[in-house]
């Protein structure tokens, strides 16, 4: 008798478009603002004149792929013509539970992909996943349904891809859809913008946002809500995003080194330093970037608010602070100085600890300067 094949279990590659262990937007069914936006899709699919692409805009984690998914379940589930304004499908449908597995023959994921070598995810969306685009439309649906294929995000394409999508933009199958992610809609080609219909998701309102936040992390006390709700600037996968990468300890260091100024305290800082090498990997890095990319764009634009209040509670004292210690076009600068050193560190794979110390340093030079 042969021997019996040996099993192994297998570890799943990470999702580029997912957060941590947090659940995947294929996997919310919960969609918290956007009854607007998710009734025009299902009134467009209702109408038999449903486009074939469409270009979903708004900053990241204010819900755009969960409602891309939304719209594929209720569609492959209920049919065009009968789509919900609310989009909703029941969660034990045999269908749903088919495109969450992401084993559906008619629904396609097009997104960055690992790379084995260097343990990380691709930094650009190459021309080979788009070509995957072939396999799906060249088919006919399982049912005579629409084949939906989700570019999760469109603007991370670099050129020879979305130079690929614009062919099968150009000349689209029978009941093919297009379903375009994008955190930068403008960093897209003209022609392709063009060949889309543009669904634009605002951020969420105060009241909204507070009561997503209230279900989606319902152990959050007041004053760590409303924190997280202004760091997240309307964005509930945001605010999900900085509590599953501890953000708010994060930012809580950096508003710490920044009060120090106009000179450093050297403990702070290199624990701060340490801290965000050893954290989680390049989310860690880029996570400090955005946070403190958000500090310095609310110092500026509190200084043009007829308030001068900043959008983050017990945040306007620092940024008046900051504010008399430099004038306005000096922290442009420290911001602009801090994107392209991001940058420069990703592409170079630079020290990421010396990122950190290396941006503090520009501004107690800067502040000390105009002392």
């Amino acid at each position: 008798m042969a021997p019996r094949p040996r099993t192994y279990d297998v570890e799943p590659l990470p999702e580029s478009d997912r957060v941590g262990e947090l659940p995947h937007p294929r996997d919310q069914f919960a969609l918290y603002g956007h009854e607007e936006e998710a009734a025009t899709l299902a009134a467009a699919a209702r109408s038999g004149r449903l486009a074939h692409a469409w270009l979903i805009g708004g900053p990241k984690g204010v819900g755009k792929a969960t409602l891309a998914w939304r719209f594929t379940r209720a569609l492959l589930v209920h049919g065009a013509q009968n789509c919900p304004d609310d989009l909703s499908v029941p969660a034990d449908h045999p269908v749903v539970r088919r495109i969450s597995a992401l084993a559906h023959s008619d629904v396609m994921l097009i997104r960055r992909p690992w790379d084995p070598d260097r343990k990380r995810h691709r930094t650009e969306l190459p021309i080979e996943e788009v070509r995957r685009l072939n396999g799906l439309f060249s088919r006919f649906s399982s049912d005579d349904g629409y084949r939906v294929a989700i570019v999760d995000a469109a603007d991370d394409m670099n050129r020879a891809a979305e130079n690929a999508l614009l062919k099968t933009l150009e000349e689209p199958p029978r009941r093919a859809l297009l379903l375009l992610v994008a955190h930068v809609p403008g960093a897209l080609l003209p022609t392709t913008r063009s060949r889309c219909r543009s669904l634009t998701l605002r951020p969420l309102d105060g009241a909204t946002m507070s009561s997503a936040l209230a279900k989606l992390s319902p152990g959050l006390d007041g004053d760590t809500a409303s924190v997280l709700a202004g760091l997240a600037e309307g964005c509930p996968g945001r605010a999900l995003e900085l509590i599953e990468l501890g953000g708010l300890e994060l930012y809580r260091g950096i508003t710490g080194v920044l009060a120090s100024l106009p000179r450093l305290s050297g403990d702070v800082l290199f624990g701060l330093a340490d801290k965000v090498s050893r954290g989680a990997g390049e989310r860690g890095i880029t996570l400090f970037v955005q946070l403190l990319s958000g500090v310095l764009q609310r110092l500026v634009r509190g200084a043009y608010s007829s308030t001068g209040i900043t959008q983050v509670p017990g945040e306007a004292q620092l940024a008046a602070r900051l504010r008399s210690l430099a004038p306005l076009e000096a922290w442009v600068g420290v911001w602009e100085n801090l994107q392209q050193k991001a940058i420069d560190a990703d592409a170079l794979n630079l020290d990421k600890k010396q990122l950190v110390l290396n941006a503090f340093f520009e501004m107690e030079a800067l502040t000390q300067r105009h002392a």
